[in-house]
């Protein structure tokens, strides 16, 4: 069984270093992830496109049916992500 909110997709392109942050602040938090590559998938790309304005513009992550841009990825961002996955919000 999954934790709190289950898998989280992050939709990214590889190399992103805010991508990279968000990969590696997950795996800290023991919360359970798949890397989605916006270059390789174009239903991926619509997604981030929608909420960001680009394909490559930012991090979006998902979860049961949430999705959610994470812009400037500072720890206040990402704590505050963590709160709403773990709350099922």
């Amino acid at each position: 069984m999954l934790p709190y909110g289950g898998m989280v997709r992050v939709y990214g392109v590889p190399g992103c270093g805010p991508c990279e942050i968000v990969k590696m602040f997950l795996a800290q938090k023991g919360v359970p992830y798949t890397f989605v590559n916006v270059r390789e998938d174009l239903e991926a790309a619509k997604v981030v496109e929608a909420l960001v304005g680009s394909p490559t513009a930012g991090v979006v992550v998902e979860w049961e049916g949430k999705r959610r841009a994470i812009r400037g990825v500072s720890p206040a961002a990402l704590n505050a992500f963590l709160e709403e996955y773990r709350q099922g919000a």
